[in-house]
């Protein structure tokens, strides 16, 4: 099955809901952008657990040569806010599978695991006539095995830093529209591909919505669409 690029249709819930004042994203860890939707200014440490679900598609150049990534994940998430606007998060999920196509060989890419830490400051608090701005940055790690037809297998690891600027509105109290852009780095470790790989695409651009859906949960969905392709959706709570 193949990732392709996604509009988003932002619905109001339903559900009963507090108003949300502003609104601020977490980093994105692996195919995670979970939100926390703020409700005003708190002189109190907050806490926040999440869960996502997702997944990429993608080119990993390797000298003259690229390889298609297709790989989900799900991934748990805790965020602490010492200050209003500061969040530092931490993230662990698994790589649930997928494939990578290299020289007309597709290669089954196993389970595996990911993790890493971020850093978030809301720019902009979108109060008033002006949007809400998050930037962030995050870096990752995800290691898995890939597998070959022949049954031959090799340990493919990603290693990935992001800088990102999400740019949105809080609209009827408690939904979140936002656009995204992130550029990142790092590279890959594949012997297949005859050792280190970098992304084809430095960059995504992509569009989302938080949702505040209780008076301690939230939820998201995101897509990205231009450049690597990704689509995450996914629940918090904060406590």
């Amino acid at each position: 099955m193949r990732l392709v690029p996604l509009a988003i249709c932002l619905l109001v819930p339903t559900l009963t809901a507090v108003d949300a004042d502003a609104c601020g994203l977490s980093p994105p860890i692996g195919p995670n952008g979970l939100p926390g939707v703020c409700r005003g200014e708190s002189s109190t440490v907050r806490v926040r657990v999440g869960l996502s679900v997702g997944g990429t598609a993608t080119k990993i150049k390797f000298g003259d040569e690229r390889a298609d990534l297709l790989q989900g994940a799900t991934v748990a998430t805790l965020d602490v806010s010492p200050l209003d606007a500061l969040t530092l998060s931490g993230a662990f999920g698994a790589a649930l599978g997928g494939r990578v196509d290299f020289r007309e060989v597709r290669h089954d890419l196993r389970p595996g695991y990911l993790g890493g830490l971020g850093v978030s400051y809301r720019l902009l608090d979108g109060r008033g006539a002006l949007p809400f701005a998050h930037a962030s940055f995050t870096y990752s790690i995800a290691r898995a095995t890939t597998r070959a037809p022949d049954a031959t297998e090799a340990t493919f690891t990603s290693k990935d830093w992001r800088v990102g600027l999400s740019i949105g509105k809080v609209v009827f109290g408690r939904v979140a529209p936002y656009v995204v852009g992130r550029f990142f780095g790092a590279g890959t470790d594949w012997s297949v591909g005859g050792g280190k790989g970098s992304d084809a695409f430095r960059y995504h651009v992509g569009v989302g919505s938080a949702f505040a859906l209780g008076d301690h949960l939230d939820g998201l969905l995101e897509a990205a669409v231009l450049g690597e392709r990704r689509l995450s959706v996914g629940l918090g709570w904060t406590l």
